[in-house]
């Protein structure tokens, strides 16, 4: 009887066990499904989260591309801007150098031009004034130069007065065709004291190739009555 009570009370003991450790375990798995559910609710929302942020990301990228490129594109249309702007400037600053140089060109060409009809106007007079002392007769030229010599005396020094005259002058040099005589010095001498207001001395030299008449250096100032300078300002006149 006493070992069926023990049976009994084992078997009691053990249902109690069986009921506890049941018990407990049901426990342990509502708690741990519980844990699984809030952390599968946790990482849906987290991954709710990465989802939105990945989307905010990804707008801000396309954002960013598309003001990139928009900007980029802006520089490119700016660039080519200012280098169609700089290619006109280069174009226009070649085509006014050129126009420069072709304006300088035509004045050098005018100039050699120039020069060049001075240069045979020039020979051509001193060919005339060679040609008239070569073929006219010694006397007539004598008496030209004497008729000359006498007009420049009557009227050529009175332009004197109203020049401006070296002061420091005491020589004056006179170039004639042919020697001064006695009278035609001592005018000379006279007008050209009064013009100076003060004495001078004559230099004289003769210079056949002016033909007829004189040519007065007073200093660096330079009075040319020679039928030669004549022949050359009527030279002019008519070119």
């Amino acid at each position: 009887m006493l070992i069926v009570s023990l049976i009994v009370l084992l078997v009691i003991i053990f249902l109690v066990m069986v009921f506890m450790f049941r018990k407990i375990m049901t426990q342990n798995v509502t708690l741990a499904t519980s844990h699984l559910e809030d952390l599968n609710r946790e990482y849906s929302e987290k991954e709710k989260e990465v989802n939105r942020k990945l989307e905010e990301v990804q707008l801000k990228s396309q954002e960013i591309l598309a003001r990139a490129q928009s900007e980029s594109e802006k520089l490119r249309d700016d660039a080519l801007k200012e280098i169609e702007s700089e290619k006109e400037r280069i174009l226009q600053a070649a085509r006014t150098h050129s126009e420069e140089m072709i304006k300088q060109a035509e004045r050098s060409r005018q100039a050699l031009i120039q020069e060049i009809e001075e240069r045979i106007a020039k020979e051509a007079v001193n060919k005339a004034c060679e040609l008239i002392q070569t073929t006219l007769p010694e006397q007539f030229k004598r008496e030209v130069h004497a008729h000359w010599i006498e007009e420049l005396i009557t009227n050529g020094f009175n332009q004197l007065e109203r020049l401006r005259l070296p002061e420091d002058v005491e020589e004056i040099k006179i170039t004639s065709a042919f020697a001064l005589d006695d009278r035609q010095r001592k005018i000379m001498v006279k007008k050209l004291s009064e013009a100076l207001k003060r004495n001078i001395t004559l230099k004289e030299e003769i210079e056949a190739k002016i033909v007829a008449g004189f040519i007065i250096s007073i200093g660096s100032l330079v009075l040319d009555g020679s039928l030669k300078n004549k022949i050359q300002e009527q030279a002019k006149g008519i070119k």
